[in-house]
């Protein structure tokens, strides 16, 4: 018999609370279902009135928690004015990252398990994904090439490419500037685009 479907709020959303903070403290394999009813003062028979698995417990968890990360990255799209180019959004970017791997070491003391940790940074660049593929449609929608159908493949293969270079510790060591122009040259190079077209004002269709 199919589960009634479960309003949030109140108990639900106490055991996603604590299961995210096991999760990122435990790992995905070392937390279990009675260590998050132990914190939460609950019996086997309550965790699975709301969650059909720890699996689920656990999705529901961090899409929780990344959904704030999207709706950063997506009001980042709708802020536009005639001072606004393409690297300005580049940059806006690179901070919300910035500011989103900060927030999850503060808020979790750099007790993070590398598991977990691994997953964040993914659903991070996810996260990331529509903002940047708009920047990259906007780049290239003047060029020959058809944008529309390769805007996606591209995104996602540069996205990833800047997502394993921003989680390196010797990137943090350069400067701004620094990180800004590698990036830069990087979309230039693989979208054969120069680096001028990065000062044109940035705008949405």
């Amino acid at each position: 018999m199919a589960r009634k479907a479960i309003l949030e709020g109140g108990k639900r959303d106490e055991i996603l609370n604590v299961a995210l903070e096991l999760f990122l403290k435990n790992g995905y394999e070392d937390t279990s279902i009675r260590m998050i009813l132990e914190q939460v003062g609950g019996e086997v028979g309550m965790f699975y009135h709301y969650f059909n698995s720890k699996q689920e417990v656990f999705n529901k968890a961090f899409q929780h928690f990344m959904k704030r990360q999207g709706e950063k990255f997506s009001s980042l799209m709708e802020e536009q004015s005639n001072d606004i180019t393409y690297r300005k959004k580049i940059e806006q970017i690179m901070e919300c990252y910035d500011a989103g791997m900060s927030d999850y070491r503060v808020l979790f003391s750099n007790n993070v398990h590398w598991t977990v940790a691994s997953a964040l940074h993914d659903m991070t660049l996810e996260a990331m994904f529509p903002a940047f593929k708009k920047i990259l449609f906007g780049l290239m929608q003047s060029d020959e090439v058809n944008a529309s159908d390769k805007t996606e493949w591209l995104a996602r293969f540069l996205l990833n490419g800047m997502g394993g270079v921003l989680h390196e510790n010797s990137f943090e060591r350069i400067t701004k500037e620094q990180r800004v122009d590698f990036i830069l040259k990087l979309i230039c190079k693989t979208l054969e685009i120069p680096q001028c077209r990065f000062e044109s004002p940035f705008y949405i269709k």
